[in-house]
């Protein structure tokens, strides 16, 4: 209907407004001002089930204060509406009787004057008037809104009051909605306004009313329930378990029969045993409320084991110098964040570590864990030994071959390259150096990884089946950590 009413409005700037669009635009404020009534009506039911609801419920109290500021408020400029339609109709002549039609349906003047002139200049300021009031309306209302973002968001795009620039021309919200419209075409957008306040009140009123019971519990049964921090306990700890009904009266703590309590507390009964011996532990019990016969029988068990700790390599069952060895430390029953881990050159937290032990001295390397428990105290799980490992031989090649025949002119401009074979870490190597002997002259020793070009001459000319080796060449890793253990490259020119 409001995409109707602007198509129409847009046919009216036209400096005489037909008769047939006038009655038109009659016809179309009648029905919003029927769907204005019909809104209102739904709300004045939710006010009344808020009202009704402070009898058996005084969490509805302070939403039903809260209704009533927003029927207020709402009254408040929605009059402020009204009273500017019926100004507007009444100093034009009013309505005729036969039709209810406006008699100043195509008059300008008054209304220019009434909404947009200012008083210093004759006028009444009117336009200016509704959009401040709007604007206090609309930040009242997002208050009311408690954060909602659905309604906020409503809220802005149903009061947009800021200035309009079309065409380069910057005008108010009041002269972009009145100005240069007849009477006629005044009053819908009115009655438009009109219905968008009743839409939000209607809103805002349905959100506090379904706020009443939304911190509300219920229920209609209870049950046992046995919530223990860990079903796997180490010896020499301690199992620990919430035990509460399901459904409660934090006014009335649950009776416990056959199981002693470390504390009761809103229904909820700490437990505490200190674990002894290693296997499967259970007991059994009751538990119920204050004055009732009806008892909940409570029945679980648990594990109890020795102190055990799992450390695994992630890629490997020794560690290596010159790289970042992962590790991966856990204790059964105990959160990541609760391990402290020690060891020399080990980093990390929360289960996932890096060992590198490149500057440890010796051959072996010993990584201890220990638990932080709820005091504060560490209690120690367990610790394994590594052996220290230095990197294995890498691997020279060119074209990705490490021996064979290729012809001259190919081997003069290959990339000399280096990598660990069936090594468990994706370790790149760079070679920064190398040695070329060439089969009947003395070694030439080169910088960087390729061939110099005034070498590339004396293989090209070197006769066929003449042997070729790239020996002593050096590598760096991604730490900057120099190689020298690497396989040479025989290769028989063509």
């Amino acid at each position: 209907m409001i995409n109707m009413m602007y198509l129409v409005l847009t046919a009216m700037l036209a400096l005489n407004v037909s008769q047939d669009i006038l009655k038109v635009l009659h016809k179309l404020n009648s029905g919003m001002e029927e769907t204005v009534l019909t809104v209102h009506r739904g709300t004045e039911t939710l006010y009344t089930a808020l009202d009704n609801a402070t009898v058996d419920n005084p969490r509805a109290i302070e939403f039903n204060d809260r209704a009533k500021q927003v029927k207020v408020e709402t009254a408040k400029i929605f009059d402020m509406l009204d009273h500017a339609k019926v100004t507007l109709i009444k100093e034009t002549g009013g309505r005729l009787p036969e039709t209810g039609r406006l008699k100043g349906a195509s008059n300008r003047d008054y209304a220019e004057n009434y909404l947009l002139n200012a008083k210093a200049i004759g006028g009444e300021g009117m336009g200016q008037s509704i959009k401040e009031t709007l604007a206090s309306y609309k930040d009242f209302m997002k208050l009311q809104a408690d954060g909602n973002e659905d309604i906020i968001n409503a809220l802005e795009t149903t009061f947009d009051l800021n200035d309009v620039t079309e065409d380069g021309t910057k005008e108010s919200w009041e002269r972009a909605t009145f100005g240069e419209l007849p009477l006629a075409g005044i009053i819908p957008f009115m009655t438009d306004y009109q219905s968008r306040v009743r839409r939000m009140e209607a809103k805002i009123v349905e959100h506090l009313y379904s706020n009443i019971d939304a911190n509300t519990i219920r229920f209609d049964a209870a049950r046992a329930v046995v919530v223990p921090k860990s079903n796997f306990v180490t010896q020499g700890d301690f199992f620990e378990a919430d035990i509460f009904l399901a459904a409660f009266d934090q006014k009335r703590n649950p009776i416990f029969e056959d199981i002693e309590m470390d504390s009761v507390n809103l229904g909820v009964g700490k437990f505490k045993m200190k674990a002894s011996g290693i296997g499967e532990k259970t007991f059994s019990g009751n538990m119920s409320l204050p004055g009732s016969d009806t008892k909940y029988p409570i029945s679980f068990s648990y594990t109890v084991a020795p102190p055990t700790v799992v450390i695994s390599p992630t890629k490997m069952n020794v560690l290596y110098r010159n790289v970042d060895n992962p590790l991966e430390i856990s204790v059964p029953g105990v959160a990541p964040k609760d391990l402290v881990v020690n060891g020399p050159g080990v980093k990390g937290s929360n289960g996932k570590y890096m060992a590198d032990v490149t500057k440890i001295q010796g051959k072996l390397l010993t990584i201890s864990v220990s638990v932080r428990q709820a005091n504060g105290k560490l209690r120690s799980a367990g610790k394994k030994e590594f052996r220290i490992k230095g990197l294995p031989q890498a691997m020279g090649s060119v074209y990705k071959k490490t021996e064979g025949v290729m012809s001259s002119s190919l081997f003069s401009k290959a990339k000399v390259e280096a990598e660990y074979k069936d090594f468990p870490f994706d370790l790149a190597l760079t070679v920064v150096s190398f040695e070329l002997k060439l089969e009947g002259q003395a070694p030439i020793k080169i910088s960087g990884n390729r061939i110099a070009s005034k070498y590339r001459e004396r293989i090209t000319r070197l006769r066929p089946g003449s042997t070729v080796i790239i020996r002593k060449i050096k590598a760096k890793t991604p730490k900057g950590i120099r190689l020298d253990k690497i396989s040479p490259i025989t290769i028989d020119v063509q």
